[in-house]
């Protein structure tokens, strides 16, 4: 017997923590639905020779090879609260893994296993919406960087993620200004804040499109 498709919640389920077949499927069509905005975050990082780089949120690993792709001398630590991301993500970027320019961790952003000051660059696409305590991580990732680092956050506003039926489920939905205000009452001075529009087919939605409004944000530890 097929199985039945998704519903709206399912899909936001999926997309905070995915899990079993289903979140294999979804972290498939994540690489599709992000590819925009990640290609955006790509070149908002400015990568240098030597940056140490944390990746909260990075799915099933496809796009890590880009950043090196972007400046070789880089290493890479990413974490995910997703099991299943963590496996899948290891699988695919394992000769990095083994050579130690890449290493990646299972937990949550609220909680991080990581050192003060370990970081010149943190950043997270499409994660946000998922932070039950967005103050709390905000305060992590501050600790993590080192003084002058960045942190880069890419999210999609809340006026063009309502369209999306399955944002209803369990996102927190921001403004440009919203997210502005939240790095600011956490440390971070705004350096830059850029945006641009895709268009994106509707999960569900019987080939429908709506336009996206798609926001960098560059929040600096002074």
């Amino acid at each position: 017997m097929e199985k039945p498709a998704m519903n709206a919640a399912d899909v936001a389920r999926q997309l905070r923590e995915p899990a079993g077949e289903d979140g294999v499927k979804v972290g498939l069509a994540m690489n599709k639905s992000n590819a925009a905005l990640y290609n955006m975050v790509l070149d908002f990082l400015g990568l240098k020779p030597g940056d140490k780089v944390l990746e909260i949120g990075f799915g099933n690993g496809y796009f890590i090879p880009a950043l090196f792709e972007k400046e070789a001398a880089i290493r890479y630590t990413g974490l995910d609260m997703s099991d299943l991301m963590v496996e899948e993500a290891t699988r695919a970027n394992d000769a990095r893994i083994v050579d130690g320019t890449v290493e990646l961790h299972l937990g949550k952003a609220e909680a991080m296993p990581f050192a003060d000051g370990s970081f010149t660059k943190v950043f997270a696409a499409n994660v946000l919406y998922f932070w039950d305590e967005p103050s709390v991580a905000l305060r992590a990732i501050y600790r993590v960087l080192e003084t002058g680092g960045e942190l880069i956050l890419a999210i999609r506003s809340a006026e063009s993620m309502m369209q999306l039926p399955f944002s209803a489920h369990g996102f927190t939905l921001y403004s440009v200004e919203d997210a502005e205000a939240l790095l600011q009452e956490n440390g971070f001075a705004i350096a830059e804040v850029i945006t641009a529009t895709e268009e994106a087919k509707i999960p569900q939605g019987g080939g429908a499109t709506v336009q996206l409004e798609n926001i960098c944000l560059r929040g600096i530890k002074i």
